[in-house]
Parts: C-alpha cells; sequence; structure tokens
C-alpha cells in the first residue's frame, strides 16, 4: 500500500502526516511537518499569507522526511468549518420476497441525505448511527435480512465551501489536490475512544488554542457538537497581563501549573531574558483558577446542550493542547464535571501528546480509505451511495 499523507489545519499549528500501515499493523510515519501560523477564531482566519506559508512549510518539510512527492492527501476539518445535520430516513419492503441489500442501505442513506441540504457547506461524509429493522435498532448494518420496514439514523458532515475552497488553492499551488474531507472530531474520537464504549453517546472534549470543541460520538458517527471561542491562549494571554510577563514566558508558567495541589505558600521563580522574577503561588491560582472557572462554565453549557448528564456516566475523552497539557487538568475537570475524564493516546513514537491526536486520526481515517480502495475486488460504483457505502464502512470492524 503506498502512503497516505492528511493535512491537519489546527488553530495554531498545522500538521502535515504522511504514513502507512505496517505489515503486522499499527502506524508507520514516514514523514512529518508542522508549522506554527497565525491561526483562526469565530471560523475566521487571522492571516491567510500566514495560513499559506504554514501549510507550504509543513508540506514540504513531510516530503522532505518522508522522499517521497505528495500528490493528494486527506484533508482534517476543525469543528468551526464545519456543519453537522443528523437526519433519517425510513424505506419499505416486502417481508416476504426481499431481503434487505447494499442498495437498499445506500438509497436509505441518500434518502435522508436529501432532508440535511446546508448552503454554503459541502458532504464531506455520512455515516449512520442506528439502523431500525421492524422496530429492532442496532448499529449493524442489517443487510440480508428480510423486513417490512427499514429505517437509519444517519449523521451528514458538511466543509465550509470557502475553507475548502481557500485550502484547495493553496495546495494546487504544491500540485497537491485534496483526495477526501474529514471531520477532524470524527476521525480523533474514533481514534481514541474504544468502539465498545461508543455503544451509547461518549463524548470528546478538544481543546485548542483558541477554542474548545465538544462532540458526541455514537457508534461510528458524530451525533452532536459545538464549539466556544476559550482555548489555552486565554491562560497563558491573562498570566502574561497579571503577572507583567512576556507571553512566551506565561506559556511556560502555564505548563508547569498543576491544579489541585495543595496550597504551599511558595514563591514562583520566573525566569526571562530580562532577568528573574519571584512571585507569589497564590497569584498565579488566582489568574488561573477564575479562567479556569469560567472554562468549566462554558463547558457546562456546553455539555447541557449535548445533552449530556452526568449521571448517565458517559465515556469522556480530553484531548488537544491548552488546558488538556496543564498538569493536573483531566482531574480537575472530573471534580467539576462529575464525568469520569480520561486523558489518553495511543502510544506513539513520537509526537505522543494529546495536541497531535486529530493529526494521528486524519492518518488513521487516510489509511483506512487506502486500505478499503485496495481491497476493492470490482471497481468502486460511482455517485452518491457508492461514496457513502464506502464512508460508512471505513471504521465498522
Amino acid at each position: 500500500m503506498r502512503p497516505a499523507a492528511i493535512l491537519d489545519i489546527g488553530s495554531s499549528k498545522i500538521v502535515c502526516l504522511c504514513g502507512s500501515t505496517a505489515v503486522r499493523g499499527g502506524t508507520v510515519v514516514h514523514g512529518v511537518g508542522v508549522s506554527d501560523y497565525a491561526g483562526y477564531e469565530s471560523a475566521e482566519f487571522f492571516d491567510e499569507r500566514s495560513l499559506e506559508e504554514a501549510i507550504v512549510a509543513c508540506v514540504r518539510e513531510a516530503e522532505q522526511m518522508a522522499r517521497i512527492r505528495i500528490r493528494d492527501m486527506i484533508l482534517s476539518v476543525p469543528v468551526p468549518f464545519s456543519k453537522l445535520i443528523v437526519t433519517s430516513a425510513t424505506i419499505r419492503l416486502d417481508p416476504r420476497r426481499e431481503r434487505i441489500g447494499a442498495d437498499d442501505v445506500d438509497e436509505l442513506i441518500s434518502l435522508s441525505l436529501a432532508k440535511a441540504r446546508a448552503a454554503e457547506y459541502v458532504l464531506m461524509h455520512s455515516t449512520p448511527v442506528s439502523y431500525t429493522v421492524d422496530g429492532y435498532t442496532s448499529p449493524d448494518a442489517p443487510e440480508g435480512r428480510r423486513a417490512g420496514e427499514f429505517s437509519a439514523e444517519v449523521s451528514h458532515m458538511y466543509v465550509r465551501e470557502s475553507f475548502l475552497s481557500k485550502v484547495s488553492s493553496i495546495l494546487r499551488t504544491l500540485q497537491i489536490e485534496v483526495s477526501m474531507c474529514v471531520s477532524a472530531q470524527l476521525a480523533e474520537s474514533l481514534l481514541l475512544i474504544p468502539e465498545e464504549e461508543r455503544v451509547r453517546p461518549a463524548v470528546l472534549i478538544d481543546v485548542g488554542h483558541t477554542h474548545t470543541d465538544v462532540s458526541l460520538v455514537e457508534n461510528a458517527a458524530l451525533t452532536a457538537m459545538t464549539s466556544f471561542d476559550l482555548g489555552g491562549a486565554q491562560f497563558a494571554s491573562d498570566l502574561a497581563f497579571g503577572l507583567e510577563i512576556p507571553l512566551e514566558t506565561a506559556e511556560q508558567v502555564k505548563r508547569r501549573y498543576t491544579f489541585l495541589q495543595e496550597p504551599a505558600g511558595s514563591v514562583e521563580t520566573i525566569r526571562m531574558l530580562t532577568g528573574v522574577k519571584r512571585v507569589d503561588r497564590s497569584v498565579i491560582d488566582l489568574i488561573v483558577g477564575a479562567r479556569a472557572e469560567e472554562f468549566v462554565a462554558l463547558l457546562k453549557k456546553s455539555l447541557r446542550m449535548l445533552g449530556v448528564h452526568a449521571e448517565t456516566r458517559p465515556a469522556t475523552y480530553l484531548t488537544g493542547g491548552g488546558f488538556s497539557m496543564m498538569r493536573g487538568g483531566g482531574e480537575y475537570l472530573r471534580q467539576q464535571l462529575g464525568l469520569h475524564v480520561k486523558r489518553d493516546m495511543p502510544y506513539m513514537p513520537d509526537m505522543n501528546t494529546p495536541n497531535y491526536a486529530s493529526a494521528f486520526g486524519a492518518l488513521d481515517f487516510a489509511l483506512r480509505a487506502s486500505s478499503a480502495e485496495t481491497e476493492e475486488s470490482v471497481p468502486i460504483r460511482q455517485g452518491i451511495g457508492g461514496i457513502l457505502d464506502r464512508i460508512r464502512n471505513l471504521f465498522i470492524q
């Protein structure tokens, strides 16, 4: 199998990964490119020139490391540039003469898609959440069964047309085509959250540089998602302002901070190029604590909006950078939210931190998609039905 490539657009950095599936399973990363850039907020890029320069730099870096020429890649799309619509559809069969076939599943997905039009957005993928056959609901495709009534709830993920056009235009200057788009949250959740924990809705909290995404995933599909404009950057900027130190230094103070530690009454020594500054740790606690309270309040509001209740004990995963990289952050959220928040990341020999989870999730998606193409024994059916049939099976083992 030839290597697959992905481009992951984060709120402060862009990652390009080129990799392949190892003979005995697992992922082999051949090339990596990482570039910081001005980022985005509320689905608007701060500096499009910075975006272009970062994409070009990280793609070239990955190509040089992998010693290959990338011709096409999968684009990982963040929540602010995505739209999720969940719809359902039903078809009726004659159970005496007909069994459910792959064409029926395709028809059902297409019927549900007809109810999910989104102006100024382009369809990325449609994934069945569950199927219902004569009143019995299951996540498994019921092909081969007899049924009088057959329905499905389907998750349709869209990418904002302007975002896709902008990134595609930049990649075309490198003679690279976007072969497919994938929701960053979907790919990331399927990488991080075990299948058995997705039987009922699980929660993914992805803390970025300038915003936080909260998503629900059920079986192999996203069923709800939302974002709010608060991430790791605000913690650092608060520290920079409150302690009167450079932003770069404040970022280091943030990373050293530990939640839920016993009051020590000691002094934090902050070293800068201009000298050393000593600050009472209670001052740092006050600054970080105030922003953390706001963060938790927004998180609780988002969870309520998505219909998440602590008493149902959903599997909850914390990932991304910023807050999720702060010591004790997971434990703090467990205490504040009443949820069993897990901070997990599959083992990687390098880049083994949560802020790279979305990139590795997209690469895993790309390799599965590439494998599906390789294993296809007959030409892939064209049109919406055939494409949706491929997508819906990518993560169903």
